[in-house]
């Protein structure tokens, strides 16, 4: 287990949700480099979405700096965010990134999102196999992409550039 220090790091639940469902990583990958089991992995990540990650095996700097070395970065303790080459921009419009990120930030599967948004599973499942840096109406499939952002927008979320997502409420 590697430990790096960094001042007042504070993760939560949803932010390590997010980490691992963008970038594919399972939960055995996290609890090898961490050198704990998969079970404490999977109790934090079924904790309640906003409660910090609490423990006195590992430092959340460990996991900082896992995920930073896969592109997710924690800016506070209500965000979560994709290191990209492109120019991030505060676009009307959602990235992949944010599409998957904010469903696994609210705990939901796919066809529970396709159930709340009226849309298509299949359509969701298109949308989250897509580049990360994809932009959601840019897709050869016919996507109004501002039906999901409205639904995470009254869900507490809220995303201010292509390749960031914050929790505007603590109340979900």
């Amino acid at each position: 287990m590697m430990n790096f220090k960094t001042p007042n790091i504070m993760l939560r639940t949803f932010q390590l949700r997010v980490a691992r469902s963008v970038t594919g990583i399972e939960i055995r990958e996290v609890a090898l480099y961490l050198g704990i089991s998969r079970t404490i992995i999977s109790r934090w990540e079924n904790q309640p979405i906003f409660d910090s990650i609490k423990t006195k095996k590992v430092s959340p700097e460990s996991l900082v700096f896992f995920f930073k070395q896969h592109g997710i970065l924690f800016p506070s303790e209500d965000s979560v965010k994709f290191t990209s080459q492109l120019k991030s921009v505060n676009s009307i419009h959602l990235t992949r990134f944010q599409l998957r990120a904010a469903r696994a930030a609210l705990g939901l599967t796919q066809d529970e999102l396709a159930t709340l948004t009226n849309s298509s599973r299949a359509i969701i499942n298109y949308l989250e196999i897509q580049n990360n840096e994809t932009l959601l109406n840019t897709t050869n499939k016919n996507i109004d992409d501002l039906i999901f952002k409205s639904f995470f927008q009254s869900r507490g979320l809220s995303f201010p550039d292509n390749f960031t997502i914050c929790y505007t409420s603590k109340t979900i």
